[in-house]
């Protein structure tokens, strides 16, 4: 099975110093239809002014991974984590038995857009954690590069999930393969350009759900930069105890 998740359909959310486009719900986008898929639960799409962000705010047992693409990002966290993430670094938070962090944008002039990702953990209350590392696209050109994985194969970031999240970059001629389990669930995230995946074109903000599908073949590129998701094919479930902390952006808006 394969669902196109088209980039004119999502959620969003305009403030005065926030564009955010929603893939699932998120705050105060609710499509009961799109909740998530299996335990990927959040893709938001952000753009941030100069010198704004979120102010210091709680998460609870969420894996939340953050992916800057232009600007960079400021970070601060009650782990005493004080970092810069630029545009290239993948920042991930197991915020487990509960973490609390902000993020603005570290730049008076130019603006940051980032990806930030959720997915359900496969244990609740666990020590939370902070990683983040670079993954330069030239090292990910015409192939996918494992970004996050349960057992951080490879040098990928560790997950508190059975997951595992790829970044690729494709351009006129590439061609690949990625040879999938009928029993994962896989979600693409088109990050820019456009390109075919399975024989389906798709472009920057869309996003496909597949299930039952033993291969994975991009082609057709243009300028084309992708995430892809391979997930569970259990839906997560969500605990009754369990709580991301949403943080409700108008009240997390840093007004100066």
């Amino acid at each position: 099975m394969l669902e196109i998740r088209k980039a004119g359909e999502r959620g969003s959310t305009r403030l005065p110093w926030l564009k955010s486009r929603h893939t699932f719900s998120f705050g105060g986008y609710k499509d009961p239809q799109e909740m998530g898929f299996s335990d990927l639960r959040v893709i938001n799409d952000d753009w941030i002014v100069p010198g704004k962000g979120f102010g210091q705010h709680a998460h609870r047992d969420v894996e939340i991974l953050t992916y800057v693409l232009q600007g960079t990002l400021s970070h601060r966290d009650t782990l005493s984590n004080s970092a810069k993430i630029k545009a290239g670094d993948f920042q991930l938070i197991s915020a487990g038995s509960g973490i609390e962090h902000s993020e603005f944008n570290a730049s008076p002039t130019q603006p940051v857009h980032l990806l930030q990702i959720w997915l359900t953990p496969h244990s609740l209350r666990t020590k939370p954690s902070y990683q983040q590392k670079h993954f330069p696209l030239d090292e990910r050109r015409g192939k996918l590069q494992l970004v996050a994985s349960k057992n951080g194969q490879d040098g990928s970031l560790r997950i508190l999930q059975d997951a595992k999240i790829y970044a690729g970059q494709f351009g006129y001629g590439d061609t690949y393969t990625l040879p999938l389990s009928s029993r994962r669930h896989v979600y693409v995230h088109v990050v820019t350009g456009k390109l075919k995946v399975n024989g389906e074109t798709v472009a920057e903000g869309d996003g496909l759900k597949l299930t039952d599908t033993q291969t994975l073949t991009f082609s057709h590129a243009v300028d084309a930069q992708i995430l892809v998701f391979d997930l569970r094919a259990e839906n997560g479930k969500t605990s009754k105890k369990q709580s991301f902390g949403i943080c409700a952006t108008r009240a997390c808006a840093r007004r100066n």
